[in-house]
C-alpha cells in the first residue's frame, strides 16, 4: 500500500465540510481505503462556516468529484444543489455530495450507516419497543429506520416541544404512531435503546443521559458517539449484560457507501472490517 500522496492532472479530490471539522475521522479512512485500492484521489476536510458555505459552492464544484456534509450543513447544503436524491428528501438532510458534469446531487447514507450496524449485530428492530434519546437531525433519520423496520418507537428529548415537531414530521411521513416523553422522566421497558444526543461525548466521558432503570431490561444499548469508544452509557449497558455498540460501524458503513455512490467502488467485508479494526485502534490510543 502507498503511503505517499502523488497528486497530478488525473487525481480526483473529495472532501467532508463542516464547522468545526478538525476531529473527523472521515480523512483517516477514506484515504485509507483509496491507498488500499490504489485509488488516484485524495480526501481531505474543508473547514466551512455556515457563512462561507454559499461562496464555497464555485470552489467545490470546480475541483471536487464529491463531498460529504457534516455539521452544521446537512440541511442547509440543500439549496444549493440541482438535484436530490428521495431517501435525502424523506429525511430532511444531505450527507453526500456527488459532482456530475458540473451538476450537484444530494444523498444521504446515515440511514443506510445505522441499518447496516444493526443488522451486522443480528439485532431485529421489528415490533421491538425503541426508545430513542435525542430529536435532532441524526435522531430524525435514525426515527424513520425505526419506523421503515416497524418497530414501536419513543422519542424522548430535553425539549418537548423539538419531540413534538419531529413526532409530526414522522407521523406524516409514515403514518405510524409515535411516542414522546421528557428525557428526564422516561417511563417504560424497553428493548432497544439509542443515544443520538451528545451526552457522554468526549470531554464529559462521566455523563450519561439516562440511568440504569431506564436500560435495565433491554437487549440492546446503541450510542452514536464513537469517542470515547465505550461511552459512561454503554459502560452500563455492558455491566447489565445488555448488548452494546458505539458509533463506529455506523460511520464507516456510511462512509463507504459515499465513497460507492462518487465512484461506483464497493468496499468488501474484510476491507469494511479492516477500516473499523483501523479507527478502533487509533480511537483507543487517543
Amino acid at each position: 500500500m502507498k503511503n505517499n500522496i502523488n497528486i497530478n492532472n488525473e487525481t480526483k479530490f473529495f472532501a467532508v465540510i463542516g464547522d468545526p471539522i478538525s476531529h473527523s475521522l472521515s480523512p483517516v479512512f477514506q484515504n485509507y481505503f483509496i491507498n488500499k485500492r490504489n485509488i488516484n484521489a485524495i480526501y481531505i476536510p474543508l473547514h466551512i462556516t455556515t457563512e462561507s458555505l454559499g461562496h464555497s459552492m464555485d470552489l467545490l464544484k470546480n475541483n471536487f468529484h464529491g463531498f460529504n456534509v457534516t455539521i452544521p450543513h446537512k440541511e442547509n447544503i440543500m439549496e444549493y444543489l440541482d438535484e436530490i436524491d428521495p431517501l435525502a428528501m424523506e429525511y430532511g438532510a444531505v450527507n453526500t455530495v456527488k459532482n456530475l458534469d458540473g451538476r450537484f446531487i444530494g444523498y444521504n447514507t446515515d440511514g443506510i450507516g445505522f441499518t447496516k450496524s444493526i443488522e451486522k449485530i443480528d439485532i431485529n428492530i421489528r415490533d421491538s419497543n425503541v426508545l430513542l434519546l435525542g430529536a435532532g437531525g441524526a435522531g430524525k433519520v435514525i426515527a424513520s429506520e425505526i419506523i421503515k423496520s416497524h418497530g414501536n418507537l419513543t422519542i424522548a428529548n430535553r425539549s418537548i416541544d423539538r419531540a413534538n415537531k419531529l413526532k409530526s414530521e414522522l407521523e406524516k411521513l409514515y403514518k405510524s404512531p409515535v411516542n414522546i416523553c421528557p428525557l428526564n422522566n422516561i417511563d417504560g421497558n424497553f428493548d432497544i435503546i439509542i443515544n443520538t444526543t451528545s451526552v457522554g461525548m468526549y470531554p464529559h466521558m462521566d455523563k450519561s443521559p439516562v440511568n440504569l432503570n431506564v436500560i435495565k431490561n433491554s437487549k440492546l444499548v446503541y450510542d452514536v458517539i464513537y469517542n470515547p469508544f465505550e461511552t459512561k452509557l454503554l459502560q452500563i449497558g455492558k455491566e447489565l449484560g445488555t448488548k452494546t455498540i458505539n458509533g463506529l460501524p455506523m460511520l464507516v458503513y456510511q462512509g463507504l457507501s459515499s465513497f460507492e455512490i462518487w465512484t461506483g467502488k464497493k468496499a468488501t467485508y474484510d476491507e469494511e472490517l479492516e477500516i473499523y479494526n483501523m479507527l478502533k485502534s487509533k480511537l483507543m490510543e487517543d
